[in-house]
């Protein structure tokens, strides 16, 4: 998609984060109907309140990523497909390209900070930026291969049963199938950039 392309969208009634929000929650909704679930049962699966995901799916709440893990999984699809999977984007011919812009909004956040999505339409890989805190709430498995470069501050990995501590300048990547989490000192946030396999494979 071109960086022409991109302006006009952002022309056509981009009012910033509650646009990204209403655009990442209609995906969500036109998924979930086309999966034939309620709100319920994905809200359910998700561990999520039936209100806050009606919330979600009006564009009227911001989701963190553990909470689209947790829905994505229950609709059987993954959390980069959710955000970047513009159902009005036109198909990707040779040479098209996005130009991400800083002004670009995001419907998520990471700790309590935007968390930043650098790619769109059907991606092959998604770089995100994400920045804020971190709690091993949750263990993380998904298909696809990851790539974490830490930016700024200190970031733990474990993976499985190992566990490493990345400085700023740091990097670690690993293969899809490997249960993993992060974690952030206590009071101390962390910038990271990571890079995920989209959902184009066959593209």
């Amino acid at each position: 998609m071109s960086d022409a392309a991109s302006s006009r969208r952002g022309a056509a009634g981009d009012d910033g984060p509650a646009s990204a929000s209403r655009a990442l929650g209609a995906r969500i909704r036109a998924l979930r109907q086309s999966r034939g679930m309620t709100l319920t049962q994905v809200a359910v699966q998700a561990e999520l309140s039936h209100s806050f995901l009606s919330q979600v799916e009006r564009g009227l709440e911001r989701m963190s990523m553990t909470s689209l893990f947790r829905v994505a999984q229950a609709l059987g699809t993954t959390q980069q497909a959710l955000l970047t999977d513009d159902a009005d984007a036109a198909p990707r011919g040779a040479g098209s390209f996005h130009v991400f812009r800083a002004s670009e909004a995001t419907p998520l956040d990471a700790g309590g900070s935007p968390m930043r999505v650098l790619a769109r339409d059907h991606p092959r890989f998604v770089p995100m930026v994400m920045s804020g805190t971190f709690t091993e709430d949750l263990w993380w498995v998904h298909d696809e291969e990851e790539f974490v470069y830490v930016l700024q501050g200190r970031l733990v990995v474990v993976l499985e049963a190992e566990e490493f501590a990345l400085e700023a300048g740091d990097a670690v990547y690993y293969q899809g199938g490997i249960r993993h989490r992060w974690r952030t000192d206590p009071g101390e946030s962390v910038q990271v950039l990571t890079v995920k396999e989209g959902s184009a494979g066959a593209h």
